[in-house]
């Protein structure tokens, strides 16, 4: 009887000693955060679809109006269909934060420009660590109706 009580002891260490490390891995800060923001931005208006697509999970999801778009491969062939639209000028503002767990949330407006026409809409978004670094596990992104 103590051993199947000692082995049990040792199998639920084992698991929480698994868990610690990952939590401790999670780097998701508003500071991290904000970097991560002007990075996209930054790689958006570079027209640099691959590296748009690294800052998703592996699994990531991409929720727009041209449909859902589920791992990076997946993500990167749209981000690049926008790319060849034109779309440029290409900045983000976020307008709520908060944390649940180990999961980030953020939601705000987007604006860019095809040619001279400014667009503009919203997203959100849920954010997590992975291997160290922030990764974006799901964003969903509309485009605004025009004012009137």
């Amino acid at each position: 009887m103590f051993r199947g009580t000692t082995l049990i002891g040792v199998v639920v260490l084992l698991s929480v000693a698994a868990r610690a490390p990952a939590q401790q891995n999670l780097p998701v800060t508003d500071e991290a955060y904000k970097k991560l923001q002007a990075d996209f931005a930054e790689a958006y208006n570079r027209k640099d679809a691959a590296t748009m697509a690294a800052f998703f999970s592996e699994n990531g999801i991409r929720v727009t109006p041209n449909g859902i778009f589920h791992g990076r491969e997946a993500i990167q062939r749209d981000m690049q269909k926008a790319i060849d639209l034109g779309i440029h000028d290409y900045s983000v503002q976020r307008t709520v934060s908060r944390a649940e767990g180990n999961l980030l949330f953020n939601a705000g407006e987007w604006k860019a420009k095809i040619g001279d026409q400014q667009f503009r809409g919203y997203y959100s978004a849920l954010v997590t660590g992975e291997h160290g670094q922030l990764k974006i596990v799901e964003e969903t992104v509309n485009v605004a109706a025009p004012a009137r």
